[in-house]
């Protein structure tokens, strides 16, 4: 399983290329409060996007790292992955806490080397896999994005959502930016909630 400042033109160039992380963004990472998450777990997934930072800085060239972790067997592993995208196969104790996971138990969080929240195949993640309850992007300028199944995540209305959105980007209507957009705005209805700090 694959996880993966200025005027608005200079912003659009930078969305896609990789950022250094740098320790302004490691002392800039919010804690975000996520309704169905107590204010204790709230802290630790702060505190979890702050480590997997500094990895990614420390260790990984600032390139992904991704964070699995889960609540209820009180365990986490992280992954480093490349500019672009993590496996967490590529760790047998990252792999092992997810496969072994009960619905919705699973965190899975992650930083982005760009200024991009979610992409596409972390969208899909979320919703092909029964285990994940949580979906984070951090990005490597410090900025949280968090995609969550409530508890009236619907998963046929929200691959609906998904699909209805999906062949406009197959199609050329949209562009890939555009879809997640698109998505985030709409994936309410299918019990998913965006929060971002």
């Amino acid at each position: 399983m694959t996880v993966r400042g200025g005027s608005g033109l200079e912003q659009a160039k930078k969305r896609d290329r990789k950022i250094m992380i740098t320790d302004v963004a490691l002392n800039k990472v919010p804690l975000v409060q996520v309704p169905e998450f107590t204010q204790v777990e709230c802290e630790t997934i702060a505190a979890e996007h702050r480590t997997l930072l500094r990895v990614a800085k420390e260790k990984n060239h600032s390139n992904e790292v991704l964070s699995v972790v889960s609540f209820k067997q009180v365990r986490r592993a992280m992954v480093l992955g490349d500019e672009f995208s993590v496996d967490l196969r590529k760790s047998p104790e990252a792999y092992g806490i997810f496969a072994s996971a009960e619905p919705q138990e699973i965190l899975l969080l992650h930083n982005h080397p760009s200024t991009n929240n979610f992409s596409l195949p972390d969208i899909v993640t979320l919703l092909r896999y029964a285990q994940v309850k949580m979906m984070s992007v951090v990005t490597n300028q410090g900025d949280v994005h968090i995609l969550y199944k409530t508890v009236s995540f619907e998963y046929d209305t929200a691959k609906e959502i998904f699909n209805a959105v999906y062949c406009r980007y197959q199609g050329g209507e949209i562009g890939h930016h555009a879809t997640v957009r698109r998505f985030l705005k709409e994936c309410s209805k299918g019990g998913l909630a965006y929060v971002e700090g």
